[in-house]
């Protein structure tokens, strides 16, 4: 586990989200992880905890609660969580960049942490005619960007957001 202090720059990382597809999720929060489990509130930054024991703060080793958080889009990708066109789920998630600082467990594709904001959302994916809500109106209710994911190195150079990947684990 590495500790990321809150005095030096986030971490970068990719997630995934699916888009509430109705007023009653919308509610809650614009963005859902991709089990419609629990909703990102908008404008605030989201903070792990656990369902199965209160008592310790994620993540925690042995548990798998923490917010996920892939290295690299091109590993988002391969871990199968972004879908492509013809997928029934294709019309519903979007994936950005999140910054994570606090506790943070690296693994093999990306890591785990214990908090994490929203600082842009990609244009690859779904039309945003497609989307339950377009992307602009996702970035602007999360404070976030809308970039390219062919930006992404260069978006995190500009924010000071660390890059970490496999190598080191």
């Amino acid at each position: 586990m590495v500790q990321v202090p809150d005095y030096i720059n986030r971490v970068a990382g990719v997630r995934i989200w699916r888009v509430a597809p109705n007023l009653w999720a919308q509610l809650r929060g614009l963005l859902w992880g991709p089990g419609m489990k629990e909703p990102w509130v908008t404008g605030e930054e989201y903070v792990a905890t656990c369902s199965r024991s209160p008592d310790h703060v994620p993540p925690t080793e042995g548990c798998s609660c923490g917010i996920y958080a892939f290295y690299t889009p091109d590993l988002a990708i391969e871990g199968g969580y972004w879908t492509y066109p013809g997928d029934a789920l294709y019309n519903r998630l979007v994936a950005g960049v999140v910054s994570v600082a606090g506790d943070v467990a690296l693994h093999e594709w990306g890591m785990k942490a214990h908090r994490a904001s929203i600082e842009a959302i990609f244009t690859t994916g779904a039309a945003d005619e497609e989307l339950p809500i377009p992307r602009s109106e996702l970035a602007v209710a999360y404070g976030a960007e809308v970039i390219d994911v062919q930006d992404f190195e260069e978006f995190c150079a500009e924010r000071g957001l660390i890059l970490l990947g496999p190598e080191d684990l």
